[in-house]
């Protein structure tokens, strides 16, 4: 059961890409609330900048991550 948790656990870190994915869901996030705040039209070209940017930086962590995270077998 314990090898059952560490391995949902870390696939889980993998979906969410680590520490670059945490970073990239909170731009998300602030992306998110400038539009509840501002308005879309106000934000549109900078929100696909930044949309643009959270991709690609959770993108990184997630195969940073799988990388780090798959075992080496002999």
């Amino acid at each position: 059961m314990n090898e059952l948790q560490n391995t949902l656990r870390r696939l889980l870190r993998v979906v969410i890409g680590g520490r670059w994915g945490v970073f990239a869901w909170s731009l998300s996030g602030a992306s998110a609330l400038a539009v509840i705040l501002w308005g879309l039209k106000a934000v549109a070209i900078p929100l696909l900048m930044i949309k643009t940017a959270s991709w690609g930086i959770w993108g990184l962590g997630v195969i940073r991550e799988s990388k780090l995270r798959t075992p080496i077998r002999p």
